[in-house]
């Protein structure tokens, strides 16, 4: 019986695809485990270089026409067998905290255990989650490979994010999970390397994306009967990160996005997601909407040559 499904998404990149493979492998011990590959169409010798390996614990997959890396975790959690499963980026290594992982969610019976992890010389701890959904409104979650999740959960990546799918994933399975158990220790490492990384996108796309997967949260507080008056609140909160961005590149955008954060909350001052203290005031003096106008002004005056 399989316990841990690994779904590794993958797009030329035959040697670290290799490496991540092995970190999983060397860990992996007595755990029953899978390491389901999915290559997404690649054009390299990615394909050949898995199915070399000949480890049975291997079961490489392809698709005839690549569709993102999003849709090839799909595929891959489509076709997992195992009770639990970890998403690892073809770029990225496991570390053997894997096991402590298993064991905290079984003693806990939890639905996601998170952990910290590890990028270039910095190590982040993983985050406490005492009340889901309002720890989620406040920012907390974890990247790709520092969570493992029960698998009948049902959740599903959305192929049309770009930088944020691993945020989204992740607050989709918080807001459905009875409990999540934090693990303390580095789960995986984010390796530097010369490839460019499949999250490299602008601010305008990260700004976006951020805003629609705030949308998908609100919808589904809404529509479970939990997005309470304190919560709107939060949300609009949450809402004004990126508005700024907004402002500078997509004005449409950003006038549908304040009109939004004024049906949250009618009294809406930025607060938590403004740490200027002179933006907080001249959004008090002038209001929102000509504070961030201001700003984006001279922000573009500034640069201009």
């Amino acid at each position: 019986m399989t316990l841990v499904s690994v779904v590794i998404p993958v797009y030329n990149r035959a040697r670290l695809v290799r490496e991540a493979i092995d970190s999983v492998l060397g860990i992996a011990g007595e755990l029953p485990l899978e390491i389901v590959a999915v290559d997404d169409a690649s054009t390299d010798d990615t394909w050949s270089a898995l199915q070399s390996i000949a480890d049975p614990r291997v079961r490489p997959l392809r698709v005839e026409r690549n569709g993102g890396q999003s849709a090839a975790r799909n595929l891959g959690l489509d076709a997992a067998r195992g009770e639990l499963v970890k998403f690892l980026d073809s770029d990225d290594v496991l570390t053997d905290h894997l096991h402590a992982e298993v064991r905290e969610m079984r003693r806990a019976n939890a639905d996601i255990a998170v952990s910290g992890w590890r990028e270039e010389e910095q190590t982040f701890a993983a985050p406490r989650f005492e009340s889901i959904v309002d720890d989620v409104l406040a920012g907390l979650a974890v990247p790709t490979s520092a969570a493992l999740y029960v698998r009948r959960g049902g959740w599903r990546w959305d192929p049309s994010l770009r930088k944020l799918d691993d945020w989204d994933y992740f607050c989709q399975a918080a807001l459905g999970a009875a409990k999540i158990v934090t693990v303390p220790g580095v789960a995986y490492v984010m390796r530097s390397h010369a490839a460019a990384r499949a999250t490299a996108v602008s601010m305008l796309v990260n700004a976006r994306e951020h805003h629609a997967i705030l949308h998908k949260i609100e919808e589904r507080l809404a529509r479970d009967g939990r997005l309470t008056a304190a919560r709107r609140k939060r949300l609009a909160q949450y809402f004004y990160k990126e508005l700024r961005v907004l402002s500078l590149h997509d004005r449409p955008a950003f006038e549908a996005a304040l009109r939004h954060i004024f049906e949250l909350d009618p009294s809406f001052v930025p607060r938590d997601e403004e740490r200027q203290a002179y933006m907080r005031l001249a959004a008090r003096v002038v209001g929102v909407r000509n504070a961030v106008l201001l700003h984006s002004a001279i922000k573009k005056a500034v640069k201009r040559p």
